[in-house]
Formats: structure tokens, C-alpha cells, sequence
């Protein structure tokens, strides 16, 4: 399996809440350089999975328009404080039932760094995972220590 990992482009200062953060235009814009320098290398896409949240789903719909046919699909795994050792099971489960997919996971720090790092065994804080960066995972076996991170891009 590949996992292809996207932290959401710059959103807006928190107003009111953090659910309801959007993208300025700046982080549409990185985003979107990000994804556009990467379709070679992430087709076939098969999977755009996004946190519930409004600045991850604006992401999504960016990286989404890169690749036809490919519905976001939603799930609180991915969200800001979820359990990246929960999301590995889920992403196993995933892998279990079609080990040959590639699939776009579109979420938020503090999640993606510790999801980077786990899979591929490197401690805390070991790749950067800032706005719009899009780094790219194999992994035969999804497990903590199984995955070759094959490319990490920064806005």
C-alpha cells in the first residue's frame, strides 16, 4: 500500500472555533502546488480519506480535483488529537482487503507528523509536516516501523 499523507493548507487564525477554520488563500495555493507537482507520482489514486474538519475538507477538494472520479470520504481518524496507533489498525484493515491501493489521507498536526514518523521509525518531530506538505509512504505490512517514506514535499 501507499499512503500518501497531506497536512491541510494554511488555514485562517481561529475566529470563533477550530472546526470552523478555513483555508486562505495562500494555503489553496500551496496546496495545490504540492498536489499538481506530485499527480505522476501518485497515480492510480484509488482513496481521498479527510478529517471532518473545514480547513482538512477544503484540502481534500483541492487534491480531489487533481484526480477524477475519487470521492472524499470522512472519518474522525483523522482529526487533530486522534489515535495515530488507531489509524494504522484502520489502515491495515484497509490494506488487508486490497493491498495494492494508494490512498490520500487529508488531516492535521499533531496527527500527521506522529503518523509519518511512526510508520516509517523515526522519533517525534523527525519529518516536518508543515502546512500543505505531502509526504509518501510504502508499506507492505501496515504496521509502527514498516513503511519506507519514499518523498516529502513542503509547500
Amino acid at each position: 500500500m501507499t499512503i500518501f499523507i497531506l497536512r491541510h493548507g494554511q488555514a485562517e487564525a481561529q475566529i470563533s472555533t477550530d472546526e470552523a477554520r478555513q483555508l486562505t488563500d495562500k494555503g489553496r495555493s500551496d496546496t495545490a502546488r504540492v498536489v499538481q507537482a506530485r499527480i505522476a507520482d501518485m497515480n492510480p489514486l484509488m482513496q481521498i480519506w479527510a478529517s471532518p474538519l473545514v480547513r482538512a475538507q477544503q484540502t481534500a477538494v483541492i487534491a480531489a480535483g487533481y484526480f477524477s472520479g475519487i470521492a472524499i470520504q470522512t472519518t474522525e481518524l483523522l482529526v487533530p488529537e486522534a489515535n495515530p496507533q488507531a489509524l494504522i489498525k484502520w489502515l491495515g484493515e484497509l490494506n488487508a482487503r486490497s493491498s495494492s491501493q494508494s490512498i490520500l489521507l487529508v488531516s492535521h498536526q499533531p496527527l500527521v507528523g506522529s503518523l509519518v514518523n511512526m510508520l516509517c521509525s523515526k522519533p517525534e518531530h523527525y519529518y516536518p509536516m508543515g502546512t500543505s506538505s505531502l509526504a509518501a509512504i510504502r508499506a507492505e505490512l501496515i504496521a509502527a516501523d514498516m513503511g519506507d517514506l519514499l518523498w516529502l514535499d513542503h509547500a
